[in-house]
């Protein structure tokens, strides 16, 4: 007997679809998908690969928290820039080059290590010129998903996007791991370079988009000051900005120097850290299959309650000793922090914001997942004067009280009721 119930599960379940079906349709936007999978691949290998060499050459978690750092603090400068980069140029060719550089700076990484001439300072450099490059890649990437999506279809294409990555991510970490026990480190550099050649060729394939070509009538200096701006003027963005970067600095800093803790706490090694990360990656993915069932309106409260759940998941992380416990805490970490809050607010920002400007906004946005390169150090000079567990939760707490604080109890903070209307 069918119920009203049972009709409205029905329903929902052929809206879910039909709105995937909606965004698949469309063959530039597959291809930018396969474009991200690799990508996405690549960059799950690159940084515990990366980890992993520089604890094999110096046996510190400090120095692997100070690599990460350098890639962060140009990654972070160059932000902006190449959100005024994003909207003066085809934003295919942006992530053609920087991507085909990336795999320039990894070949040539793999060289060294396969030589075996790699110096730490080595590392250092290619951190640093991987941070300027990925830092251009960034706002971008995200800013074509309007290019090839109706508005309306945004949320769906994020949600996409979203699962591109973490597909990515889950097998990247996991297969850097196995290569790295069985080939080698010089072995899992090489394979990270196919991978950014394939995605280049995949955004070649894309063709034209509906991006406007642009007409320069002013200064970058001018269409940079319009987007923060736009920023400052717009209540709900710069309350989402704020939670979200401190989110990035303090909630994500944990994120690259998770191979240091696995192997003080956990004693495990580098497969080990795979599984880990293997676990975030499944969780992100679960993660961005829930995002298709958000609507619109709710993505603003949908964005604040997972940025609190967040941190009380991160908490019980970081004082686990377990292997097993700690990988289904990360899995639940991965899925509430890479899953959906960084969709979510991804999501409110492009419905927020005019498309001529939307690159410039996106490049302040994506500030977030920069700077938890810069937070990566400072937390592991925290855990090496106390241990994990402080560090870790303190970091936590940070975030929990900037969220309280800017987005509900500050005056002037835009409600919860007010939502993104799309």
């Amino acid at each position: 007997m069918t119920t009203p119930e049972t009709t409205k599960v029905v329903a929902d379940q052929a809206g879910y679809w039909r709105r995937i079906a909606i965004v698949w349709g469309a063959r530039a936007f597959r291809w930018y998908w396969i474009s991200v999978v690799t990508q996405a691949l690549a960059l799950g290998m690159q940084f515990l690969v990366i980890g992993w060499l520089v604890l094999e050459i110096t046996g510190s978690s400090a120095q692997l928290g100070l690599v990460i750092s350098l890639y962060g603090i140009p990654n972070v400068s160059i932000l902006l820039v190449a959100g005024v980069v994003a909207d003066r140029f085809q934003r295919r060719y942006v992530l053609m080059t920087t991507q085909a550089a990336v795999a320039g700076i990894v070949a040539a990484l793999a060289f060294l290590t396969v030589t075996d001439l790699v110096l730490v300072w080595h590392v250092y450099a290619a951190a640093v010129l991987l941070g300027v490059t990925q830092g251009v890649n960034m706002p971008a990437r995200t800013t074509m998903i309007g290019d090839l999506v109706e508005e309306h279809s945004i949320l769906d294409g994020v949600a996409l996007n979203s699962a591109a990555m973490q597909a990515g991510s889950i097998f990247g970490p996991l297969l850097a791991g196995a290569v790295i026990e069985v080939w080698g480190l010089a072995t899992s550099l090489f394979v990270i370079v196919g991978c950014y050649f394939v995605s280049v060729v995949c955004v070649a394939k894309i063709g034209r988009t509906r991006q406007s070509d642009y007409t320069a009538k002013r200064s970058v200096f001018s269409d940079f000051v319009e987007g923060l701006t736009y920023v400052r003027n717009s209540p709900l963005l710069l309350t989402i900005i704020i939670v979200v970067v401190t989110f990035g600095a303090f909630g994500m800093a944990h994120n690259h120097i998770v191979p240091a803790m696995a192997k003080d706490v956990m004693g495990t090694g580098a497969a080990g850290v795979g599984l880990l990360f293997l676990g975030s990656g499944i969780g992100a993915f679960i993660g961005s299959l829930i995002l298709p069932m958000i609507q619109n309106a709710s993505v603003y409260r949908s964005l604040l309650f997972s940025l609190v759940i967040f941190t009380l998941i991160l908490t019980l992380f970081a004082w686990a000793s377990s292997f097993w416990v700690s990988w289904v805490l990360f899995l639940f970490v991965g899925l509430v922090g890479k899953g959906l809050v960084w969709p979510l607010a991804t999501t409110v920002v492009q419905l927020e914001t005019p498309i001529d400007v939307r690159g410039r906004v996106m490049g302040v946005l994506h500030i977030t997942p920069a700077v938890h390169y810069l937070g990566a150090y400072p937390l592991a000079l925290a855990a090496g004067q106390w241990d994990w567990g402080f560090a870790i939760t303190g970091s936590a707490m940070i975030s929990l009280f900037v969220t309280v604080w800017f987005a509900v109890a500050r005056r002037g903070a835009p409600t919860i009721s007010r939502q993104a209307a799309g």
